[in-house]
C-alpha cells in the first residue's frame, strides 16, 4: 500500500498517524493507497474548506475515509454534517463517470466514512470502530473488484489528473485499429491520465520548506507545480502564490492548467487571479516578470536590458544580484513555485528566496535540458548562504523526506525518440562520444538502466530504457517507425517536402494544424525558411503562427487551427503530436560541436508522436548515427571517455560558437556597407 502524506505533518496527527500505521499492517494490496488530509474541496465560500483525514482507495475494499477521535467524546453536529458533506462531494465527483456505476445513482463500489475512537469504551456505538477492530470494518466495505481501467479512472477522479488532457476534436472514424495520425493522437488524449506514485507524493503534497522536482522532460514537472498552486489556493484562498517561468510562451498553458484543476476541486468555480501571480521571470512594460514586479513593489529603479549586458555576459543574472544587493527586498509570497528552473541563474533563485515568506519554495529542474549539466544542481551554491555563513537550503541534512523528490518516468516522449536524442545530444554514435554523465547513479536517475559498466574512464557501457519508464501509447502504436531523416540539395526542395507532408498530415492524416510544430535550427535562415514554407502552407490553404514575427510580449505557443513555426528556444517547455526540425544539417557541418548538438537533443524531446528532420547534404551523418543505435538494438553502446576529454571538447565547442557569432557580426557589417551575401562568399573561397 501506498501513502501520500507530509510524513512530519502525520505523526504530528498521533491518532490518524496511528490509524495509518494499523491500516499498513492489514497489507491491503500494493494497489492501495492511503491520503492524508487529501482530497480537498471548497463549500460555498473560499473559506469553506472540506477535506478529508485520511481516505483509502482500493479496488477490492472501494473508498472509505476516516475521522479520528478522541476517545471521551462523540461527534458534534458540525462534524456530522462535515462528514456529511464530504460524503456528497466524492460521491458526486466519482458519479459523473459512467464506468464507475452500476446505475445512474450506484457505483461499482461502496463510498463509506469510519469514524475512528482511540478507546474502545465509547464503541458500544456501532457507528463507532476501535482500532482492534479496523480491520473488520474495512473488510464490511469489500464489493465488486475493479479491473485496472475502472480503479484507473477512480484514481485519477481523486487525484484531481480526470481534467488532465485536453481533448482536441480531430474528425476522424475513430477505430481502434486505425493507423492514421489523428487515430493513434486520440488513443493517447483518450488513456485515462493518472499520477504515478512519485508524481501523487509530490504533487498533493506541499510541504512547508524548499523543495526540488527533478525529470527530464515530459515527466509532469509543470502538471505538478500547476495542481500545487490549485490545491494550495485551495487551502489558503487568501494568501500570496508565485508561479515563474523562463519560456513566455508556457504562460497560456501553465495559467489553463492551475485554472483546470481549480474548478475541478473547487465545483467549476473561478480561481482568485489577484492571488496568483504568473510571472515571467524577468519581465517588462507588456509582461509581468518577477524581477520587474520585485522593482515596482520595493521602489527599485529597474536596469534595462541594453545597460545590464554592458555589465555582464549574462544580463539577467547581473540585474537579480542588483537588486538583492539593494537589501530593500520585502517578502511577499507565501507560496512560490519556479518552473524551467535549470534555464535560471542563481542569483533569480536568490531572489525568489528573498520575497517567499515562510520560504517555501518549489522548483523543477530539468536534469538533462542542457547537456553540458553533467553534475546534478547543488541547492547550497544555488541559493547561497546567510548573513551567518550558513547555507540558506541544504537538502544533506535531512529536513523532510520529500524535499527532493525524482521523476524517473518520461510520458511525453515516444521511447525511440527519447533514446534517439539521448544518442545524438551526447554523440553516442559519432566518431567521437561528445558528453558522459559522471557516474551510474545519473542514468537510473534520468530513468535509464545501466547493464553494463561502472562509467569509469575506458569502461564500455551499455544503457538501455526500460519501458516502464517510457509508457506512451505510441510504442506499441510504431514501433521504431517515430523517426524520420530526409537529405535536400536546397531550401526551396526541403520547404516544399516539409509543406507536402504537413499537408498529408492535415488532409490524409487527419491532424489539427495545431497537432503540428516546425522548429527551425539554421538561426541564419529561419526567416526565410519560414517565410517560404509558410507561402507554400497557404496555397494549400493552411495557416501558420510564426513565433519569430510574434511580438516580445506574446504568451502562447499554439493557436487553433495553425501550424506553430518555432524557435529552438520559443519551443521549450512545449510539445506537439508531429514535429519537423528542418535546417538540422547545420548541427552537423561540425558534427563535434556540443553546444548544436544540444538544440537538436531538445527539438526531438518536444515530440509527444513523431518527429521528420530535414536539412542539407550533411544530414546524412545524423542518419548514419541513426541507423547505428538501431543496429544496436536502441541501445546506447560506448566507451566511456575522460572527464577532460569532454571538457576539451566542451570549450572548443564554445569558443567556434564564439568565433561563428563574431564572423556572422562582420559579415552583417559587409551586408550592411552595401557587399551582397555572394561577393562575400566568393571572397571567402578565394581564400580557401
Amino acid at each position: 500500500m501506498n501513502v501520500i502524506a507530509d510524513e512530519i505533518k502525520l505523526k504530528q496527527d498521533a491518532l490518524a498517524y496511528r490509524v495509518c500505521e494499523k491500516i499498513k499492517e492489514l497489507k491491503l494490496g500494493d494497489s492501495a493507497v492511503l491520503y492524508y488530509n487529501f482530497p480537498l474541496y471548497r463549500g460555498d465560500l473560499p473559506e469553506d474548506l472540506i477535506q478529508a483525514q485520511l481516505l483509502l482507495a482500493s479496488p477490492i475494499y472501494g473508498i472509505l475515509y476516516f475521522k479520528c477521535i478522541e476517545s471521551n467524546r462523540y461527534l458534534t453536529e458540525d462534524e456530522e454534517i462535515y462528514l456529511d458533506n464530504l460524503d456528497v462531494s466524492i460521491f458526486n465527483r466519482l458519479n459523473k463517470r459512467s464506468e464507475l456505476r452500476k446505475t445512474r445513482r450506484e457505483l461499482k463500489f461502496n463510498v463509506a466514512p469510519i469514524i475512528v475512537a482511540d478507546k474502545d469504551e465509547i464503541v458500544n456505538d456501532k457507528k463507532y470502530v476501535s482500532l482492534p477492530n479496523l480491520k473488520q470494518a474495512i473488510e464490511d466495505n469489500k464489493t465488486t473488484v475493479l479491473n485496472d481501467e475502472e480503479y484507473n479512472i477512480l484514481l485519477s477522479c481523486i487525484d484531481g489528473t480526470s481534467r488532465l488532457t485536453t481533448k482536441k476534436e480531430r474528425k476522424t472514424s475513430f477505430n481502434e485499429e486505425s493507423k492514421l495520425k489523428a487515430d493513434i493522437l486520440n488513443r493517447i488524449q483518450n488513456k485515462e491520465a493518472a499520477f504515478d506514485l512519485e508524481q501523487k507524493k509530490v504533487a498533493l503534497v506541499t510541504i512547508d520548506g524548499p523543495q526540488r522536482i527533478r525529470g527530464l522532460a515530459g515527466s509532469g514537472k509543470t502538471i505538478i507545480l500547476t495542481m500545487k498552486a490549485a490545491l494550495y489556493h485551495m487551502a489558503h484562498p487568501n494568501e500570496e502564490i508565485l508561479y515563474t517561468y523562463y519560456t513566455k510562451s508556457l504562460f497560456g498553458l501553465i495559467k489553463n492548467l492551475i485554472e483546470r484543476f481549480y474548478r475541478d476541486f473547487a465545483d467549476n468555480r473561478e480561481p482568485d487571479w489577484k492571488k496568483i501571480h504568473i510571472l515571467h521571470g524577468w519581465g517588462g512594460l507588456e509582461l509581468g516578470g518577477v524581477y520587474s514586479t520585485a522593482c515596482t513593489d520595493n521602489g527599485i529603479e529597474p536596469i534595462t536590458y541594453n545597460i545590464a549586458r554592458l555589465h555582464s555576459p549574462n544580463p539577467f543574472d547581473y540585474v537579480c544580484h542588483s537588486i538583492l544587493e539593494t537589501g530593500k527586498i520585502t517578502p511577499k509570497y507565501d507560496l512560490t513555485l519556479i518552473d524551467e528552473g535549470q534555464d535560471f541563474p542563481d542569483h533569480f533563485y536568490q531572489l525568489c528566496y528573498a520575497l517567499s515568506k515562510e520560504k517555501r519554495i518549489v522548483w523543477a529542474y530539468d536534469d538533462f535540458q542542457n547537456i553540458f549539466d553533467i553534475k546534478l544542481q547543488d541547492e547550497k551554491d544555488t541559493f547561497g548562504k546567510d548573513k551567518d555563513g550558513n547555507y540558506l537550503v541544504d537538502f544533506s541534512k535531512n529536513a523532510h523526506p520529500l524535499q527532493d523528490i525524482v521523476l524517473h518516468t518520461c510520458y511525453r516522449n515516444p521511447r525511440i525518440a527519447l533514446i534517439a536524442a539521448f544518442s545524438l545530444g551526447l554523440g553516442i554514435y559519432n566518431t567521437k562520444v561528445l558528453q558522459r554523465l559522471e557516474d551510474n547513479n545519473h542514468w537510473e536517475l534520468l530513468g535509464f538502466k545501466v547493464e553494463s559498466g561502472e562509467s569509469k574512464v575506458g569502461d564500455k557501457m551499455i544503457i538501455s530504457r526500460p519501458i516502464e519508464h517510457t509508457p506512451n501509447i505510441i510504442n506499441q502504436e510504431l514501433g521504431i517507425y517515430t523517426i524520420k531523416v530526409q537529405a535536400f540539395s536546397d531550401y526551396a526542395s526541403e520547404c516544399r517536402y516539409v509543406a507536402q507532408c504537413i499537408t498529408n498530415d492535415i488532409q490524409d492524416q487527419k491532424l489539427r494544424p495545431d497537432d503540428i510544430c516546425v522548429i527551425c535550427l539554421d538561426n541564419r535562415n529561419i526567416k526565410s525558411y519560414y517565410s517560404l514554407l509558410s507561402k507554400m502552407l497557404i496555397k494549400n490553404g493552411i495557416s501558420t503562427f510564426n513565433l519569430v514575427e510574434a511580438p516580445n510580449a506574446n504568451k502562447h505557443f499554439f493557436y487553433d487551427n495553425y501550424v506553430t513555426l518555432s524557435t529552438i528556444n520559443k519551443a521549450k517547455g512545449n510539445e506537439a503530436g508531429m514535429v519537423y526540425i528542418i535546417g538540422a544539417d547545420t548541427i552537423f557541418i561540425n558534427r563535434d560541436n556540443v553546444l548544436l548538438r544540444n538544440k537538436l537533443f531538445t527539438a526531438i524531446t518536444r515530440t509527444k508522436g513523431w518527429v521528420t528532420i530535414t536539412g542539407g547534404e550533411k544530414i546524412k551523418y545524423c542518419l548514419e548515427e541513426l541507423n547505428k543505435l538501431e543496429k544496436n538494438d536502441f541501445k546506447l553502446i560506448f566507451t566511456q571517455p575522460s572527464k577532460e576529454t569532454t571538457k576539451t571538447i566542451e570549450n572548443g565547442s564554445r569558443n567556434q560558437q564564439n568565433l561563428l557569432f563574431d564572423g556572422q557580426a562582420k559579415i552583417d557589417l559587409l551586408v550592411n556597407s552595401g557587399l551582397s551575401v555572394d561577393d562575400i562568399m566568393q571572397f571567402i573561397q578565394r581564400k580557401k
